[in-house]
């Protein structure tokens, strides 16, 4: 699984940085839209709308790039890995469930960025490090399905409840 690759490759980047937030491995997933607080009858629809898209996407292959991110903020800085291959399906798939869904997330002024998360509380030493570490690694995988989760934020983290998935059409 590429989210275990991904963990063991980070590895040597995790003992270096331990006050980082790492993403554990069954976190990891790539936003299409973020939604923010949603009221929870719309999960019903907003699922529904995500299988209509899944139904009509292919699955595609994805290719981890560069490490980016940013430091300060609310919750002390972010760090992720851009696509270097997969990303322009990526943000196709995002301004299509954003029109599905009627989010309005996205315009000509705010174009989807494809990137995977990995940490959180980052400093500019554990970005330097993970863009190092980035430079040599390609993580690989098949992107075949749109999940929709709630997301809850606590003291510890985010917890992702998974509240209904979509496989994507295999053509046949």
């Amino acid at each position: 699984m590429a989210a275990a690759r991904l963990w063991e490759a980070l590895a040597e980047v995790r003992t270096s940085h331990p006050q980082v937030r790492w993403l554990a491995p069954n976190k990891l997933h790539l936003t299409l839209v973020f939604l923010g607080p949603t009221d929870a009858s719309r999960a019903d629809s907003i699922s529904a709308a995500c299988a209509e898209v899944a139904a009509r996407q292919r699955p595609f292959d994805v290719v981890t790039g560069e490490a980016g991110g940013r430091v300060g903020g609310r919750r002390g800085g972010v760090a992720w890995l851009r696509l270097a291959d997969g990303g322009h399906e990526v943000a196709q798939l995002s301004l299509e469930v954003d029109e599905a869904i009627g989010s309005h997330t996205f315009d000509a002024n705010r174009p989807p960025h494809p990137h995977l998360t990995v940490a959180r509380g980052v400093g500019e030493a554990a970005l330097r490090d993970l863009a190092a570490v980035s430079e040599s690694m390609r993580l690989g995988w098949t992107v075949d399905r749109m999940v929709v989760f709630r997301s809850r934020t606590d003291p510890g983290g985010s917890r992702y409840e998974e509240l209904a998935s979509a496989l994507f059409s295999t053509g046949a």
